[in-house]
C-alpha cells in the first residue's frame, strides 16, 4: 500500500474522521453514565423510566450522547458510512476507561489486550478499507422503507424479553441495528439535502425513517442497559452498529470498499471484533457504585 494510497484513504475525509471519533468518546461517557442511571431504576428486569430520567447522572449522560449524536451526523456529511460507523466502535474503549475510573478499579489484563485489539484493528481497517463515497441518487423509496421494516421487525422480536445477559445482548443487537440503519438513512437524506435542497428532502422517506430508526436505537440502548451488564449490552450494540451499517451502505448508496486490499482489512477487522469480545467476555464482579451525588 503506497503513501498516495493512505492519504487518498484518510487524509480525503480527514475533518470527519476526527468528529467520528470525538463522537466514539462522547458515546462511551454518555452509555456509561446512562448504564448507571438505568440500573439503579431498573426493578425485577423492567425500567422504570420515570425514576431514570429524573436522575441527574441519565441528564448528564443524555446530554453527551446527544452531543455525540451531533458530531456523528456532522461526521456522517463529511465522510462515508463506512468510514463512520466502524470508527464509532472506538465508544467501547472510551467507555473502559470511563468506567474504571468511576469504580476505581484498574482495568483488567483482558481489558486491555481487548482494548488494544480493537483499536489496532480499527486503524488498520480504516486505512486499509479506505472506503469510498457513493456517486450515484439516493436509494429506492422502497428500499429505504424496507430498512425501517427490518428494524420494526426486530423490536416486535424481543419487546418481551425480561432481564439477564441474553436479554440485553437481544435489546444490544436492535439497538445496534437500528442505529446502523439510521445512519445509512442520515447520510442519504443528508446527500439529497446538499443535491437539491430542504424541499427535495422533505418529499423523501430517508429523513423520517432516521426518526425512526434513531428513536429505536435510542430506546434499545436504555433497554439494553437496564437489563443486564454493560460488559453483554455496550458490546452488541457497537458491533452491530458498522455490520449492520457497512452492507447497507453499499446496498442503499453504492459505497465501497478497496477489494484490492480485501487480504489486509478484513483480518483486520477481525482483529477488531476479537477484541470488542474479550472485551464483552471480561471478568463479571459487581463492581463498587458510585455513591448517588445530588438528585442522581
Amino acid at each position: 500500500m503506497s503513501e498516495a494510497d493512505v492519504g487518498r484513504g484518510v487524509g480525503e475525509h480527514l475533518p470527519g474522521t476526527l468528529l467520528a471519533l470525538l463522537a466514539a468518546v462522547l458515546f462511551g461517557v454518555g452509555s456509561v453514565l446512562q448504564h448507571q442511571a438505568a440500573a439503579r431504576a431498573a426493578t425485577g428486569g423492567r425500567l422504570r423510566m420515570r425514576a431514570m430520567v429524573r436522575q441527574r447522572t441519565w441528564l448528564l449522560g443524555q446530554a453527551t450522547t446527544t452531543s455525540g449524536t451531533g458530531a456523528q451526523v456532522a461526521a456522517l456529511a463529511l465522510a462515508p458510512v463506512s468510514l463512520v460507523q466502524p470508527l464509532l466502535a472506538g465508544e467501547l474503549v472510551a467507555a473502559l476507561g470511563v468506567r474504571a475510573v468511576r469504580t476505581r478499579r484498574s482495568p483488567s489484563r483482558r481489558e486491555w489486550t481487548g482494548a488494544l485489539l480493537t483499536v489496532g484493528g480499527l486503524v488498520v481497517f480504516v486505512v486499509a478499507a479506505r472506503p469510498g463515497r457513493a456517486t450515484g441518487g439516493p436509494p429506492p423509496a422502497w428500499a429505504s422503507v424496507a430498512a425501517v421494516a427490518v428494524v420494526l421487525l426486530a423490536v416486535a422480536l424481543t419487546a418481551r424479553l425480561g432481564s439477564g445477559s441474553a436479554a440485553a445482548l437481544a435489546c444490544g443487537v436492535t439497538g445496534g441495528l437500528a442505529a446502523g440503519v439510521a445512519a445509512v438513512l442520515v447520510s442519504a437524506a443528508l446527500g439529497v439535502l446538499t443535491a437539491d435542497g430542504p424541499a427535495a428532502a422533505l418529499l423523501r422517506p430517508e429523513p423520517y425513517g432516521a426518526v425512526v430508526a434513531s428513536i429505536v436505537a435510542q430506546v434499545g440502548a436504555q433497554q439494553a442497559y437496564g437489563r443486564g451488564s454493560l460488559s453483554w449490552s455496550l458490546p452488541a450494540l457497537v458491533v452491530v452498529d458498522p455490520l449492520a451499517a457497512v452492507p447497507a451502505a453499499r446496498l442503499l448508496l453504492g459505497e465501497h470498499l478497496e477489494p484490492g486490499h480485501a487480504l489486509v482489512w478484513g483480518p483486520a477487522g477481525l482483529v477488531a471484533v476479537v477484541g470488542v469480545v474479550l472485551l464483552t467476555r471480561t471478568e463479571r464482579r459487581p463492581p463498587p457504585v458510585p455513591a448517588p451525588t445530588g438528585g442522581s
